[in-house]
């Protein structure tokens, strides 16, 4: 039942609007996008849709794009369950060929269970934990995974830092939190490190004092907090509050603007694992993010550029696919190869895997700092 109605939907796909030929018998693909446009995660979501966006005016210019992409966008309201529905949605009655999303990585696992019983290839774009690909062959990630972020941040507390000691503190039940937990872990103790305690926190939860008290207590060199910007503004805020002064060490989910409100001066002087700094001197970057501020009155951060890669890597693959089908353009993007972007260069490896340098920033009090790139 389920390969009849994933052909059927194929089917549907031909003559839906967006889809099949064009004005002038230009040939059309529909790709689907599960976001977070509401929820916790809407502002990650909704950046991630302005890359799309420019992205696909982009592409569709091109006179060398055979095939020209229209792209649904579906809220999965930050929320698993939400995601899964969303896919469904995309698939069932919009009839997409093949679907980017989603940032939080829980909802992407959720996505993930769908893409690989309808056959129907996912891409996320920015969900960094390692379980993901491991689903099939009909999901792919076109940024690094904690199994480099982790690592990369250890070494850095390690190397850079001097820190002989660390704290964990840890989103729990969230497996972008916890998979980042684990790989800092194994590198920042087999590199000779300590870590004193793993302190936990449920998402959503505004009172820290108790763990800033402890923190103050256990008097780690750093503390590493691989969470989300909402809750990350507070727990620096009230640590710093509670004269608690170690640098705080975290990754990609600590980029979004709202860091800056909710942590206010306190969060000077911490460091992050990223995918892309604006102010990376590269010309292709630069002129993103000269034409992203044009549009959007804004500076993009990592998820509009991870949102504007994304598109060309799809836009690559429905190119280079054998027909208008999920299975051939699963094909071509699980063979993608030399697709230059703004967060660097998207070659698939045999795992579904890309291969990129990550940059660590420093916070000021209002924006990142660039510090150093970070080579695999």
């Amino acid at each position: 039942m389920r390969r009849f109605i994933s052909a059927g939907l194929v089917l549907i796909a031909w003559v839906i609007p967006g889809c099949g030929s064009g004005p002038g018998g230009v040939k059309e693909a529909l790709i689907g996008a599960n976001l977070e446009l509401s929820g916790e995660s809407a502002t990650w979501g909704q950046d991630t849709k302005r890359g799309m966006e420019l992205a696909c005016e982009e592409v569709n210019a091109r006179p060398e794009q055979k095939v020209k992409l229209r792209i649904i966008y579906e809220d999965n309201k930050s929320e698993p369950g939400a995601s899964k529905n969303a896919m469904k949605k995309l698939i069932a009655q919009d009839g997409v060929l093949a679907v980017i999303g989603s940032v939080g990585s829980n909802r992407t696992i959720a996505a993930s269970d769908v893409a690989m019983e309808e056959k129907v290839p996912l891409m996320t774009h920015a969900s960094t934990n390692v379980t993901i690909t491991r689903k099939g062959e009909y999901v792919s990630r076109i940024c690094f995974h904690d199994d480099f972020q982790g690592p990369v941040m250890a070494k850095f507390a390690r190397d850079s830092l001097k820190a002989n000691t660390a704290v964990i503190l840890v989103s729990r039940g969230n497996a972008y939190s916890e998979g980042l937990s684990a790989s800092f872990r194994k590198t920042f103790t087999a590199a000779g490190g300590r870590i004193l305690d793993e302190l936990a926190y449920q998402a959503g939860t505004k009172d820290f004092k108790t763990h800033a008290t402890t923190l103050k207590q256990l008097n780690p060199d750093i503390v590493w907090l691989p969470g989300y910007f909402n809750e990350v503004g507070l727990i620096v805020k009230q640590a710093r509050e509670a004269g608690f002064q170690a640098p705080f060490l975290g990754t990609d989910g600590w980029d979004d603007p709202e860091l800056f409100r909710l942590a206010g001066p306190a969060i000077k002087g911490n460091f992050v694992c990223n995918h892309f700094d604006a102010g990376d001197p590269d010309p292709a970057v630069q002129e993103f993010v000269k034409k992203f501020e044009e549009r959007y009155k804004s500076r993009p951060g990592a998820m509009s550029a991870l949102g504007y890669d994304a598109v060309y890597a799809m836009a690559d693959a429905v190119n280079r696919a054998k027909e208008l089908k999920p299975e051939a353009i699963k094909d071509a993007i699980n063979t993608i190869k030399g697709v230059k972007g703004v967060c660097g260069t998207i070659t698939m490896g045999p795992d579904r895997e890309v291969v990129k340098n990550a940059v660590v920033l420093e916070t000021g009090e209002t924006a990142f700092k660039y510090r150093e790139t970070v080579k695999p």
